[in-house]
């Protein structure tokens, strides 16, 4: 509390985060999130495989020159992973606060039903935009580290962070569901086993 009497910084931060908890539990953000997120991983991961390998098999001798490429695509994949959720779940949202309005016959757009709902829309939107962009970006470290590791070493690992990334995603999911998480891992790395044969057939066949 400060001299005048009105809450210090550090109490309005604590009532912020208190707020902002608050709105997580009303809309069930967590779940909706955790849908989210290895979804949108997941399409991030294999368009930057995609990229790296058709480049590889298609003669590419600088990795290197791969990062900005990558980038642009990963940044592109997270803006539109942004807006897609964004606008999806504000349509969404939208709709069920106005059947509840209808049920309660009063309006709740500033009440903490509808903060709740702009939150929730904002903040998995934000996971979706930063999941789509991130599972790419990763990749770009070992092409950045080429004149450390070497061409071919820069593309080996470019494909094992891929392949270490899907697993990850792999477990996450297998927590979620309390499944078998071998299982789950072994499923995302085969997809991304096809993306990479996809990719190599196009190379081999001269698309």
């Amino acid at each position: 509390m400060s001299l005048s009497g009105s809450p210090g910084p550090a109490a309005r931060l604590l009532r912020g985060l208190a707020t902002l908890r608050h709105y997580h539990e009303i809309a069930e953000v967590g779940e909706i999130a955790r849908r989210y997120f290895p979804m949108n991983a997941f399409d991030g991961v294999l368009t930057a495989l995609g990229i790296v390998t058709g480049a590889y098999f298609g003669g590419v001798t600088e990795p290197a020159s791969l990062v900005v490429v990558i980038a642009s695509a990963s940044l592109s994949l997270g803006v539109s992973g942004f807006y897609g959720s964004y606008l999806s779940e504000q349509a969404e949202r939208t709709r069920a606060l106005r059947e509840l309005e209808d049920t309660m016959l009063s309006r709740l757009d500033e009440t903490d039903v509808g903060s709740a709902a702009r939150y929730a829309t904002l903040a998995i939107a934000a996971v979706a935009g930063f999941a789509s962009a991130i599972g790419g970006l990763i990749m770009c470290i070992p092409l950045a580290l080429q004149s450390v590791l070497g061409t071919a070493a820069s593309f080996y690992a470019a494909w094992g962070v891929a392949a270490l990334e899907l697993v990850l995603l792999g477990v996450f999911l297998g927590r979620v569901s309390r499944g078998r998480l071998v299982v789950s891992s072994v499923k995302l790395v085969l997809a991304g086993g096809v993306a990479f044969v996809l990719s190599l057939l196009l190379n081999v066949a001269g698309v």
